[in-house]
């Protein structure tokens, strides 16, 4: 089925018509504001991309929690997406098929299908953006949850000592800090390609240590979900995993824990970590999977 899926970010909303797992037609705008602004954009970029394609399906990967019902729970780094009947509010002005999900369920389930999760019984995709996302493969399904919030782990604690929500993995180990951090050291603007084009260029012992310590601290994050859901594989997505030097550290950092003790290689079983097929695609190709 050609679908017209739209990834809202909590900085970018992307775009695409996915056909037969091909992907045409990619368009990128700021988030919007407000929800009004939000709406005003979907019923334009809907109408302009009907004016080139046929599609009949329209599906939406947002942040937060999501209800089997559409509605958005919790609309995470968009709040204004709180509660808001996103299947509703689309289908006002388009009169076919609607879908909503996470992002981070959803670009699972583009790994799963097509990615680099095919075939693959036990795994999670580790999305790391404006937030952090994880989808979770169990028995070769999408595991959603008692309450449909399995993977907020925005929410995880990473420090005992809570001053505020950089305690948290969601604002503390997000793409979008590691960025802001390094962007800061090396004196260049806040864009991803630019940061690891320097850091590649120049030799910065600060931005290294910086780089170094928020890989460990997802090797970590990796090696803690394996002793919880004994996984076959992790992908990391998000437009970061990019680039191979942050895939490499944390294939190092996550081989080096088993190293700690003899017990812990003796106990659990190394697991692949490799970089999402789709990488920043991810949530465009996964959205185009829902039903």
């Amino acid at each position: 089925m050609k679908t017209l899926s739209i990834d809202i970010g909590g900085t970018t909303i992307k775009s695409a018509v996915i056909d037969n797992g091909q992907l045409f037609d990619k368009k990128s705008f700021p988030t919007s504001k407000n929800l009004a602004e939000l709406a005003e954009l979907l019923q334009t970029l809907i109408k302009n991309y009907q004016n080139n394609e046929s599609f009949e399906k329209v599906a939406l990967a947002v942040p937060g929690a999501v209800l089997e019902t559409g509605i958005v729970k919790f609309g995470g780094a968009v709040t204004y997406l709180n509660q808001v009947d996103l299947i509703s509010l689309v289908q006002s002005f388009f009169p076919g098929k609607v879908v909503v999900e996470n992002d981070a369920k959803a670009a699972t389930l583009g790994e799963m299908k097509r990615g680099n999760l095919q075939g693959v019984e036990n795994a999670a995709a580790l999305i790391l953006g404006t937030g952090v996302g994880l989808g979770i493969v169990i028995n070769g399904k999408l595991y959603k949850g008692e309450h449909r919030q399995a993977g907020e782990i925005s929410f995880l604690v990473r420090d005992r000592q809570i001053v505020g929500i950089d305690s948290f993995v969601g604002s503390g180990l997000s793409a979008v800090a590691l960025i802001a951090k390094l962007a800061k050291v090396l004196e260049v603007p806040k864009d991803g390609k630019l940061v690891f084009d320097e850091l590649k260029k120049n030799t910065n012992p600060e931005a290294e240590e910086i780089l170094n310590a928020y890989c460990q601290e997802i090797a970590l994050l990796c090696f803690n979900l394996q002793t919880i859901l004994d996984l076959e594989k992790i992908v990391i997505g998000g437009g970061i995993s990019q680039q191979k030097s942050l895939i490499d550290k944390i294939q190092m950092n996550y081989k080096q824990l088993f190293l700690v003790s003899p017990l812990i290689e003796q106990t659990l079983s190394k697991i692949s970590i490799e970089a999402a097929k789709f990488k920043a695609d991810a949530n465009l190709f996964g959205a185009a999977e829902v039903k």
